[in-house]
């Protein structure tokens, strides 16, 4: 009697050799975690849903492209402005003015072109002063502070309130032409008072002792 349970015992091993583990489809390298679906390359990690290249990264949402660095939102980044740069690129995404790609306007107070090494107030001339308050920043000899030199035409210092043709002495000719602008009895055309030594008229030619 035990010799043929030992018999029965036997024949129930040879005939399990081989037999699925309960829900095992027995795919190829298949290692039965509950739940293994078996997709090719399915490394069953909890909460896989095996996509193509799916690194299992926790909270990976599998989008294209998606690099699954801590809490990546797969964002597109948007263009709000409508300027051809993107709000990552773009320092100012609300003007379509200002962008990487823009020319610095200068004395207005934007970084135009995204570039805090580009001056907004720029010296051209290396007087000291910006071409914001410069009026010709093109010159170092004219900037404002600077003394007005007269009769040059030239605003040396920047301010039309100083006269470049002045008249010290009030008497009409400015000190451009007149001879003595201390003196108001003296400047061109004034009548040549003989034989007191002075230039009345500041005309050299006209003698002042008669003949």
């Amino acid at each position: 009697m035990a010799f043929r349970g030992w018999i029965l015992f036997v024949s129930m091993l040879v005939l399990c050799v081989g037999c699925p583990t309960e829900g095992d489809d027995d795919t190829t390298g298949d290692d039965d975690e509950t739940g293994d679906d078996d997709a090719t390359g399915d490394d069953d990690a909890t909460g896989d849903d095996d996509t193509t290249g799916d690194d299992d990264t926790t909270g990976d949402d599998d989008t294209t492209g998606d690099d699954d660095s801590t809490g990546d939102d797969d964002r597109t980044a948007a263009d709000a402005d409508g300027d051809g740069y993107d709000e990552d690129e773009d320092c100012d995404d609300g003007d379509p003015a200002v962008n990487p790609g823009a020319a610095e306007a200068p004395c207005d107070g934007i970084d135009n072109d995204c570039d805090p090494l580009t001056s907004d107030e720029p010296d051209v001339d290396g007087d000291g002063i910006s071409a914001c308050s410069d009026c010709d920043d093109a010159d170092p000899a004219v900037f404002p502070g600077q003394t007005e030199a007269p009769c040059d035409g030239v605003d040396n210092d920047c301010d039309p309130l100083t006269a470049d043709e002045p008249d010290g002495d009030g008497d009409g000719a400015s000190l451009c032409e007149d001879c003595d602008d201390g003196d108001p009895a003296v400047f061109p055309r004034q009548p040549e008072t003989p034989c007191n030594g002075i230039d009345d008229d500041c005309d050299p030619a006209t003698p002042d002792a008669p003949p």
